[in-house]
């Protein structure tokens, strides 16, 4: 069997650049050497449950308020978090290390930016994902957050809009809310928020979903990225299956097929593709020799 992976399958960066900051904050002896030095993360740094597990074996708690830490060091997660948080960990003199995406960080000065100058901001995304809930608390007027364009209904037809994306959603998806509000409305401004490395994840996921005859795609279950590459491959390819870990794989997936794809969400390390790949190869290996013996 053939396996194909894209070429930027995978953890981003944004994912690798929170993870090797909460690696270096609990590689800090002067962080971690006392109670005082508590690590603490709000809420998980990435949806990846082997990383969260990892660094819980370090001593790296995991959090879903501040009122639960009183002292220490907390790493806000790579999703971000809502604002009023920075403001909570400074009154209580919490060392804070901000691993938050800069794809989200641009989200948050955008919800804050249109905001500001009047516009009513509508967030295309999904309003429970950890990085809705971060983003829309820095708009301090009102806003929306939403996939469904028939959403905007609800918001005045005289009132001048502003639109942004979740980092995670397909363009289309952003796209068609953008064309549906200057349908609507006299005055709409947006800005393309979209993650880079989502697009091009996307765009490869689609391209090897079209050469292979079975696609696997590997990532946490609650990660938002990964469910929508599985959904852009699904409706390319139907033998198309999400997986967080290689324990997962049906065999039977495999019957009769010569090339399959394989890639991964953006919070998936690299070694854990190379892991599938290699259970893959080795059962295939063991069933060519049995069948020869």
């Amino acid at each position: 069997m053939k396996i194909i992976v894209p070429k930027n399958a995978g953890v981003c960066w944004g994912v690798e650049r929170a993870i090797d900051m909460a690696y270096q904050t609990v590689g800090s002896s002067t962080l971690h050497e006392s109670q005082r030095h508590k690590i603490v993360s709000l809420g998980p740094l990435v949806h990846n449950p082997e990383v969260v597990e990892d660094f819980k074996s370090k001593g790296v708690e995991v959090i879903s308020d501040l009122k639960e830490t009183q002292k220490g060091t907390v790493v806000f997660r790579s999703h971000g978090v809502p604002l009023p948080y920075y403001e909570e960990a400074k009154t209580k003199g919490l060392e804070v290390v901000d691993a938050t995406c800069p794809f989200v960080k641009r989200s948050q000065n955008y919800a804050r930016r249109f905001s500001r100058q009047g516009y009513f901001v509508v967030i295309v995304g999904d309003e429970k994902h950890p990085e809705m809930k971060s983003v829309r608390s820095f708009s301090p007027g009102p806003h929306l957050v939403t996939l469904d364009p028939k959403d905007l209904e609800k918001i005045p037809v005289d009132l001048k809009v502003g639109l942004i994306a979740q980092t995670t959603i397909p363009l289309a998806v952003f796209e068609t809310m953008v064309e549906a509000a200057q349908k609507r409305f006299p005055e709409v401004k947006t800005h393309d928020t979209i993650c880079d490395a989502t697009k091009v994840r996307q765009e490869e996921a689609a391209e090897t979903a079209r050469q292979v005859e079975c696609m696997l795609i590997i990532g946490g279950k609650e990660s938002s990225n990964t469910k929508k590459l599985t959904k852009i491959c699904k409706e390319i390819l139907d033998k198309s299956y999400e997986i967080e870990h290689e324990r997962e794989i049906d065999f039977s997936w495999f019957e009769g097929v010569k090339i399959l794809g394989i890639t991964a969400g953006a919070s998936t390390p690299v070694p854990a593709i190379q892991r599938v790949c290699n259970y893959i190869l080795d059962h295939l290996s063991q069933k060519q020799i049995q069948k020869a013996i």
